[in-house]
């Protein structure tokens, strides 16, 4: 069996070691996951006991363990900014002077988070690409925030997205009905310019269908409900290698 998940792994290994993460920090980590996982999945009291046979780690590993909790996934702020530059109604991702009141990307800054400057986001939002700033315009050119390379933004970004697509799959496989949607269409033996013409319509589709569910989620939300709050996240890649 767990040969089958080498796929999955080998990427992991690669992105712990590029990220410089000792194994043996990496290992407790997944441990204390080990012990939640089983905890949550335990049917009837989750003892000391029970939760090392369903685990395979020793008693006193459980009891250290047990009372961990994973940390909430990090909301960007940056994201959220873009995010409303681009559906609320007094901006719809038209520039927008550097300061003074709404419609503004001060006013916009303050509004996602009170405790960083507007300045500090707008450099950071310059340096990644996804603004420029023309006199005392500012312009978006980017319809979604990319972190820098190897930035702590990056890195939660990846992790939320990773994490829920592998829950969704996750829950799939072990549910007598998947509930939730997962396809992918791969090829092999294609030239490198049919998959770049491939990958360049995937790219643009998926694109437009993600700029359409943001517009229609965001006027969702401003509709009022006292129906318990569920998140969601949408999202795809495109991924290609030699096949040789």
């Amino acid at each position: 069996m767990l040969d089958l998940l080498d796929a999955l792994l080998a990427p992991f290994a690669r992105l712990m070691v590029a990220l410089g993460v000792p194994f043996p920090d990496l290992a407790e980590r997944l441990k204390a996951h080990y012990v939640e996982a089983a905890r949550k999945t335990c049917d009837g009291k989750p003892t000391d006991s029970r939760l090392s046979v369903m685990t395979g780690l020793q008693r006193r590993d459980v009891a250290r363990l047990r009372d961990f909790h994973p940390n909430e996934p990090r909301l960007t702020h940056l994201s959220r900014l873009i995010s409303l530059w681009q559906t609320e109604a007094d901006y719809k991702g038209a520039p927008i002077p550097k300061g003074g009141p709404a419609p503004s990307f001060e006013a916009l800054a303050w509004e996602v988070r009170r405790d960083v400057h507007p300045r500090t986001m707008l450099d950071t939002l310059i340096a990644a690409g996804t603004v420029s700033v023309d006199g005392e315009s500012v312009n978006l050119i980017e319809t979604s925030y990319q972190p820098l390379a190897g930035s702590e933004d990056q890195m939660a970004y990846l992790a939320r997205n990773m994490g829920d697509h592998l829950q969704a799959a996750t829950t799939n496989i072990t549910s007598d009905v998947p509930p939730y949607f997962e396809r992918a269409v791969h090829y092999a033996a294609l030239s490198p310019e049919q998959v770049a013409t491939l990958e360049q319509q995937y790219r643009d589709g998926q694109m437009a269908l993600l700029e359409q569910i943001n517009q229609q989620a965001s006027q969702m939300k401003a509709v009022p409900s006292d129906a318990p709050p569920v998140r969601f996240r949408a999202g795809g890649y495109f991924y290609f290698e030699d096949a040789t």
